[in-house]
């Protein structure tokens, strides 16, 4: 009786054990990849057997589950140095995201080791890195150029990693510095660059000038070509209207007319304290002043 109820007892126990072995669980963030006697399962087709998340059975004993993470994984590689065309030297920091897509060939090829794969990912990125900057400038490598730089780095390395299951998702450069001998040339490029500037700027301000100067110059001068116009027919016509009245004034009393011509000439002679005049006393030119008649 004793030994029928080990028995029992030990069968129940190992049917336990056999059940909680016949039943595994994959997280949404994993998938499950099934080995038997150690070799990876296909299917009818000739595929991997992979189980997605969720409850999944399988035969204890002979089948064993390797569970992979299937999230998109972030690669922080250290900053590197990197030589562009021009022979400068350049700190470039970098990222990748990168996943697992055919989780058969990871697991044979990296015995389902992640840092093994981002060893063979940092280096080929490291290679398509020091590629792609040997062949851009330096400025090349710090503009908008870096994008296509990424993208063509990133296609270079999809090629290259499918044999090990894998796919980079993104490259991205994080931060570019100047090594410590490339600063100056830099600060000089920049001095270079302000200087030149600077210097069209004044040749430019310069051109302008001489050309309003220019354009001032000649309102100037017709300006003042107008003005003596104006002044010279104002002059004439005074002149004309003087002579006018002059002569309607010789017209009307011929003597009067004398009177007022003597008076501008004594006024022309004598403009001045300093002026002198040497004639003769009974000279013609006074007998306005010896006789308001003039006789």
């Amino acid at each position: 009786m004793q030994f029928r109820t080990v028995f029992i007892v030990a069968l129940v126990g190992l049917l336990v054990i056999t059940g909680a072995n016949s039943i595994f669980r994959v997280n949404e963030a994993e998938r499950a990849l099934k080995l038997r006697f150690g070799k990876v399962e296909r299917d009818a087709n000739d595929l991997p057997v992979v189980f997605e998340p969720g409850l999944h059975f399988k035969l204890p004993f002979f089948e064993n589950m390797i569970k992979l993470d299937a999230r998109v994984q972030t690669m922080d590689p250290r900053p590197d140095v990197f030589t562009t065309s021009n022979k400068q030297f350049l700190n470039v920091d970098t990222y990748v995201l990168w996943r697992v897509n055919d989780f058969s060939q990871f697991y044979l090829r990296t015995n389902g080791q992640f840092r093994e794969a981002e060893k063979l990912i940092e280096r080929l990125v490291d290679n398509g890195l020091r590629d792609q900057f040997g062949q851009r400038t330096l400025q090349d490598s710090i503009s908008e150029q870096r994008q296509d730089l990424m993208e063509e780095i990133r296609s270079d390395v999809n090629q290259r990693v499918p044999e090990y299951g894998i796919e980079v998702v993104d490259i991205r450069v994080k931060k570019v510095n100047y090594t410590p001998e490339v600063v100056l040339d830099v600060y000089e490029q920049i001095k270079s660059e302000r200087r030149a500037t600077a210097i069209d700027i004044r040749s430019q301000g310069q051109k302008e000038g001489n050309i309003l100067k220019a354009k001032t110059d000649a309102d100037v001068q017709r300006i003042i070509a107008e003005a003596d116009e104006y002044a010279r027919t104002t002059r004439g016509e005074a002149d004309a209207e003087v002579a006018r009245i002059y002569a309607e004034t010789y017209n009307k009393n011929p003597e009067f007319y004398a009177f007022l011509r003597s008076l501008d000439a004594y006024k022309k002679s004598f403009s001045n304290k300093d002026d002198v005049l040497v004639i003769k006393p009974d000279s013609e030119f006074f007998k306005y002043l010896k006789d308001s008649s003039g006789k």
